[in-house]
């Protein structure tokens, strides 16, 4: 089976939910009080998007691509229309500094130095894999830095990868998480009100 990828179509969205979900459970003891915590690997990225009204071809545009999508099969490239700026410089031309990195951190070097190059909660993109920085980051003499993530660097990196921090750039690969929700856009109407989509990271 061939998976393909497109890009989320340009039409505006009224509200979006873009986060990384960790995958924990908790089970509370009805006769102690007792947590029991599981931390289970594999947090994703969890999208959802909101429509409070489209357009008669801004609904076939969607549809379009909801159809290319065949249900779950291939992948959708997603932006957050609400991440607007980072809080670190980012300066320089930052890159993996060793190969086979993987985990909640990498060391990078190429960043302009003595200055902070990412704040908490910036994103980049390492690979195809977006990241979220868990902490702020600062280059130090000669453009070292190493960046922690909220969510796990999945693929060993090369090194030489490129840390990409721009906005243009800064895309998910999501999966349809729930098919049915085309039959929002049946119909020809003038107008389409109030459609939801939802999406999760896709691993591969």
């Amino acid at each position: 089976m061939t998976v393909l990828t497109y890009d989320f179509p340009s039409i505006p969205i009224s509200r979006c939910m873009f986060e990384v979900v960790h995958d924990t459970d908790m089970e509370i003891s009805k006769v102690s009080g007792h947590e029991h915590i599981t931390e289970n690997p594999g947090e994703r990225w969890v999208i959802q998007y909101q429509f409070k009204v489209l357009t008669l071809d801004e609904a076939k545009l969607l549809k379009l691509h909801l159809k290319h999508l065949r249900g779950s099969v291939n992948k959708s490239r997603l932006f957050d229309p609400l991440f607007k700026a980072q809080g670190g410089t980012w300066g320089g031309s930052p890159v993996i500094d060793g190969a086979g990195q993987y985990g909640l951190y990498a060391d990078v070097r190429g960043f302009s130095p003595n200055q902070v190059v990412a704040d908490a909660l910036d994103r980049c993109m390492i690979g195809t894999q977006l990241m979220e920085i868990a902490a702020p980051a600062s280059a130090d003499a000669l453009g070292n830095a190493r960046l922690y993530f909220t969510n796990e660097l999945r693929q060993a990196t090369t090194d030489g990868m490129p840390v990409t921090s721009s906005l243009n750039a800064l895309r998910c690969s999501g999966r349809w998480k729930d098919p049915s929700q085309i039959q929002q856009l049946s119909g020809n109407r003038r107008l389409y009100r109030n459609i939801t989509l939802d999406f999760v990271e896709a691993f591969a």
